[in-house]
């Protein structure tokens, strides 16, 4: 198996910065360990049996709604599109399993930066990079939306009282810089 390489490498190193108020930093920043990314895509008159075999795959019970998540015994299933889930693991996880008449499955465990942003000023930061309302009381845990971050596009996850973002691997670098600059004014830490 090729060794998966950050495109943070040299730039995630922990740290902090930015205007540090005396409670703390507001935001925490991350990359998340995901080892497993598979795209599960279904044709548009198999939906029922795509969504089932990407469940199965993930360990959940069933398989989202759009704009949901469901976590099972080995990954979390994200329904990222009308027709897509996106599942990610922190363990490197077989192919899904999927009938070819069915839909389709491509592997983007490479292909992928995950960044974790949380901490008490979480929201507001995620406020002014996406045109979304990601407050918990409008985005509530497990809550999933794709949507565009200074002109990269990005799926975001709710997860561990913060957010995953999902970007392009080629763009990783570029949305943490992103994220850095507009963080230091709530003190940040790199952790």
């Amino acid at each position: 198996m090729v060794e998966r390489a950050s495109a943070l490498e040299g730039h995630n190193a922990p740290r902090r910065f930015g205007l540090i108020p005396p409670s703390g930093p507001g935001i925490r920043l991350s990359e998340r360990p995901v080892l497993g990314i598979w795209l599960a895509a279904a044709w548009p008159d198999r939906l029922a049996e795509t969504g089932a075999a990407a469940a199965a795959a993930a360990g959940a019970d069933a398989a989202p709604g759009p704009g949901q998540s469901a976590t099972g015994r080995r990954g979390t299933l994200l329904r990222i599109e009308p027709l897509k889930w996106l599942l990610i693991s922190e363990d490197d996880i077989p192919t899904p399993s999927l009938a070819e008449a069915d839909g389709t499955v491509l592997e983007l465990g490479h292909a992928r930066t995950v960044i974790h942003v949380s901490g008490p000023s979480a929201a507001d930061l995620m406020a002014r990079l996406v045109p979304l309302d990601l407050r918990p009381g409008t985005f509530p845990e497990g809550s999933v939306a794709s949507t565009r971050m200074h002109q990269m596009g990005v799926t975001i996850l709710a997860r561990d009282g913060g957010y995953d973002l999902f970007c392009l691997r080629s763009f990783g670098l570029a949305a943490w810089t992103l994220i850095g600059e507009v963080a230091a004014q709530f003190g940040a830490e790199v952790v």
